[in-house]
């Protein structure tokens, strides 16, 4: 774009007579900065790397059955993808990616090395490799390599296990830069980072998450290693303290975005309500019976008898029953003011479990298990003694009764309504046994040919008009392309 208005000015110097100059200084104010420095960056940054998910999450979670339309035959009930020429539905995430974060994230650090403003580095490399991280989990093969090649107009795709790659060697990257404590401290840095504060030592510890997660999504592989993910966590987050989250301060007067996605004010889940699965997780039925305390503060029970219900996938709201339906607003992340997880020790804990158990270590399992159970509930703020009632008499409580079913249906309660929980769907074949009652619907979308949804689509007027070519190369506009496996829910190295 610089170049063309280059090209515009000086074409416009050739046919104009010289008195004009005098007009066109007007163009550069000395009362109006021309660059912005690093840290008005940030809360636009922030805010997409929140943005993303939850925009796409409102597709993913019908997909995971954390919640379903209200009617009957939904698309993505069904598993089915957005139709080609579709435009943005469910993939927020990548145009944030490329866009709101990437150009924001390539500008920042620029300005910041500028002012010699160091830590701005890692910070910012850190957010880079979080958004690529969760972009290639949701769409599979991006164009990596000539992401940001501004001389190029068409881009080529790369494969996830290059991504992967890339991925972990950003997260060491960042790791070394926020060790890095030469330059300038900018003083604005601690009031406009919202996640951390600038806190070198959580940013880090935030890393170490994201290489846990990347290495334990491809526990489908010879390669997976345990013991190297159990080692990762530990250099995690320590606790609730550490969670990433985008925070929202519902100003009133002031723009939407000061609103989470999720919350009443933005209305962006009118016509959902929780699902039957997570519901059943919750009232007891997978946990000998024992009411778990987080259902009331997760969901809004109905009025008439204070029962929370769930809806089963492409059902919807049976006739007459809207009333035993309540909105899902005012609880859990469905507020105003809550804070979006990007990732949480909770989730951190369940993974460790997971690593443990498939190492053989049911001690180490069992105490990781525990750990990420109380974090959540912690969160929610279930009284301590109704965490270790429940803990006691509703799940596993040895090392020789936890399973990987408890594991993984613990962790879909405590990831609900994030995108990471279809990763583990994913990674696991959609296995009802594995995710205690989990069903995949039987009238899947017809496009799908009997196959459940793997991935979603790229904005469509970024890539079906403008890439085209690079897109039909991977497959893009194979009706079923939704249904290709992404490479780390694989056995293929």
């Amino acid at each position: 774009m610089k170049k063309k208005i280059v090209a515009f000015l000086l074409a416009v110097g050739l046919f104009t007579a010289p008195g004009c100059n005098q007009y066109l200084d007007v163009n550069v104010d000395p009362f109006l900065p021309q660059e912005a420095p690093p840290d008005q960056f940030l809360p636009q940054i922030i805010y997409a790397l929140g943005e993303g998910p939850m925009f796409d999450v409102r597709f993913v979670g019908r997909y995971a059955q954390h919640w379903q339309w209200t009617t009957a035959n939904d698309n993505y009930d069904r598993h089915g993808r957005r139709g080609l020429g579709g435009g943005l539905a469910g993939s927020q995430t990548h145009r944030n990616h490329y866009w709101a974060i990437g150009s924001n994230l390539n500008q920042m650090e620029q300005q910041a090395a500028k002012r010699g403003f160091n830590r701005y580095a890692g910070i910012a490399t850190a957010m880079r490799a979080y958004s690529w991280q969760i972009s290639t989990d949701l769409f599979g093969e991006m164009p990596y390599q000539q992401a940001w090649d501004n001389s190029r107009t068409k881009f080529d795709y790369d494969t996830q296990k290059f991504i992967y790659e890339q991925v972990d060697k950003l997260c060491d990257e960042a790791i070394a830069k926020l060790a890095d404590d030469t330059g300038t401290l900018d003083p604005l840095l601690a009031r406009m980072e919202t996640i951390y504060g600038g806190d070198p030592q959580k940013w880090t510890r935030f890393m170490y998450g994201i290489k846990a997660r990347l290495a334990h999504h491809v526990s489908n592989k010879r390669s997976y290693n345990p013991q190297r993910v159990i080692q990762l966590v530990d250099q995690a987050l320590r606790s609730n303290d550490d969670d990433a989250r985008t925070p929202f301060t519902a100003e009133l007067g002031r723009n939407a975005d000061f609103y989470s996605f999720m919350g009443p004010l933005r209305n962006n889940f009118l016509n959902m309500r929780q699902g039957n699965t997570i519901v059943n997780l919750l009232r007891g039925q997978f946990t000998n019976n024992v009411p778990d305390p987080r259902l009331l503060l997760m969901f809004n029970p109905a009025l008439a008898d204070q029962q929370v219900r769930g809806l089963n996938p492409t059902q919807g709201i049976p006739t007459g029953q809207t009333a035993s339906f309540p909105l899902m607003y005012g609880k859990g992340i469905f507020r105003d003011t809550e804070p979006y997880p990007l990732l949480t020790y909770a989730e951190l804990q369940f993974v460790k479990a997971e690593a443990a158990l498939r190492l053989g270590n049911r001690a180490l399992a069992l105490t990781a298990f525990q750990n990420g159970v109380r974090a959540h509930m912690t969160r929610l703020g279930v009284p301590a003694a109704e965490q270790a009632n429940f803990l006691a008499t509703g799940l596993p409580s040895t090392a020789e009764a936890l399973e990987l079913r408890h594991i993984m249906s613990q962790k879909y309660v405590a990831l609900y309504g994030q995108i990471e929980v279809w990763s583990d769907l994913r990674r696991h074949n959609y296995n009802g046994q594995i995710f205690m009652g989990y069903t995949l619907p039987t009238n899947l979308a017809a496009e799908n040919n009997g196959k459940p949804v793997q991935r979603l689509l790229p904005p469509s007027f970024s890539e079906e008009d403008w890439n085209s070519a690079a897109f039909r190369a991977i497959g893009g506009y194979d009706l079923d392309y939704h249904t290709k496996p992404v490479w780390f829910a694989t056995t293929e190295e």
